[in-house]
């Protein structure tokens, strides 16, 4: 099973939880704080765009006068404070990815 990228940030508890679930199912990652280094952008660009506003994490403080924008002005304030973005991300060397942390990460490795 290939390396993947594990775009995270390590005060999260969603984060911490995917974490454990990971060292738990001896699945080889990589931690990325990505609040540092955000995931490649055309992973960033296809959430947005497919998530949509569910792509953005509610509790943020800006959230409210963004969700109504659209997924030019989310790219833009997501790089500008990658807080924003939902989280965890994970990212496979073949360009997969998921967003968010749940019970269907069994399929994910199976």
């Amino acid at each position: 099973m290939p390396t993947v990228d594990f775009y995270c940030k390590k005060t999260c508890k969603s984060c911490q939880k995917a974490r454990r679930w990971l060292d738990e199912h001896g699945v080889d990652y990589r931690f990325i704080d990505y609040t540092k280094q955000l995931p490649p952008r055309e992973v960033v660009e296809a959430a947005l765009r497919e998530r949509g506003v569910e792509a953005l994490r509610k509790r943020h403080r800006r959230f409210k006068e963004l969700k109504d924008s659209g997924p030019e002005v989310w790219l833009r304030e997501v790089e500008a404070d990658p807080n924003l973005l939902g989280r965890p991300i994970l990212v496979w060397p073949d360009g997969r990815w998921v967003m968010g942390f749940g019970p269907d990460w069994e399929d994910l490795f199976a």
